[in-house]
Order: structure tokens, then C-alpha cells, then sequence
């Protein structure tokens, strides 16, 4: 008789089981891999827009300009096209990645504009520094300073005046 029992409720342990470890499985997916979502911010011509990416980040685009936000730690933002001004707060290095084509740029605690073109782009630092990662490696680029870059290589890295840097923010000052 013992056999009997033991055999009928067999399946019903080996079915439970997996039904538990699938639903645990799931459960546990659910709570690691939180989904990312995408903000995208555009301009027109003649149209200039300043968006918080996130409470440190303020985005000022330029006309024709966008930009896809994302919700990751630290914020991933692409410059898709145009022109952007990068206001980064507080004290802490590494809130914003950003990519321009196939370069990637950190901010280390910064304000900074960046300004894509065919074929790479340029960024212009107005205070802090960032890093430029590109095939060739990671450049450094401080206050005052501006270089173009093309995905490959960073060149003309040179010291620039304050108007030079998002010179359309300032023509809107005016």
C-alpha cells in the first residue's frame, strides 16, 4: 500500500517543483532586469529647448538638434544630431556617458558643448573637464579647451575664449 501512495503523488512533486522553480525564476528576472525606457528631445529650426535629463543634468539643444535620453546609472544619453550644452551639477564624476556617433564622451563634474557633423564632431569644455573615448584611446579635455574628434582619433585640441562655447547660448543672452 505505501508504494501505492508514493507512486500516485510522484508526478504531482516533480510537476510542483518545476512550476516553483519556473515561477522563481521568473520572479527573479523580473526584479534584476528593470526595463529601460527612451526619452527622445528634439528641436526645429529656429526652435531652442532646455530639458533636465535628470535632476544634475540640464540639456540645452540647439536649433535642428536631438537627443535620446536613457534611464540608466549613470544616464546614457546619445546626441543623435545638432548641437547640445551639457550642465552637469554636484561633485561627483561620471553621471553622464555620452555618445556621438562612435565616440563616447565622460563628463568629470561639467559644463560642455558638444556639436556633432558627418563623419565625428566636436566638443568644447567650458568648465571641469571630460574624457573622449575613441579607437585610439582616451584624451582628455579641460576648461577652456575644444578638439574634434572623428571616432578614431581626437585632433586640434586647443584653448578657446567663453563665447566660443555654445556660441548660440550666448547669442540668445543678448
Amino acid at each position: 500500500m505505501p508504494d501505492i501512495i508514493r507512486d500516485r503523488w510522484l508526478p504531482f512533486v516533480v510537476h510542483g517543483s518545476i512550476v516553483a522553480t519556473a515561477v522563481g525564476l521568473g520572479l527573479l528576472s523580473w526584479f534584476i532586469a528593470a526595463p529601460i525606457k527612451t526619452r527622445l528631445h528634439e528641436t526645429i529650426s529656429g526652435q531652442r529647448l532646455t530639458v533636465l535629463a535628470t535632476p544634475d543634468i540640464a540639456i540645452s539643444l540647439d536649433a535642428d538638434s536631438s537627443v535620446a535620453v536613457t534611464n540608466t546609472e549613470p544616464s546614457g544619453i546619445e546626441l543623435l544630431r545638432g548641437n547640445a550644452f551639457f550642465d552637469v551639477s554636484g561633485n561627483q564624476p561620471g553621471k553622464l556617458n555620452l555618445k556621438v556617433g562612435t565616440t563616447y564622451i565622460r563628463d568629470t563634474g561639467t559644463r560642455f558643448s558638444v556639436s556633432k557633423r558627418t563623419g565625428g564632431g566636436s566638443v568644447a569644455v567650458a568648465n571641469g573637464q571630460v574624457e573622449i573615448l575613441v579607437k585610439t584611446g582616451t584624451y582628455l579635455v579641460g576648461a577652456h579647451e575644444r578638439a574634434d574628434f572623428d571616432g578614431i582619433q581626437v585632433t586640434g585640441q586647443r584653448v578657446i575664449a567663453d563665447t566660443e562655447i555654445a556660441p548660440w547660448r550666448h547669442a540668445d543672452r543678448y
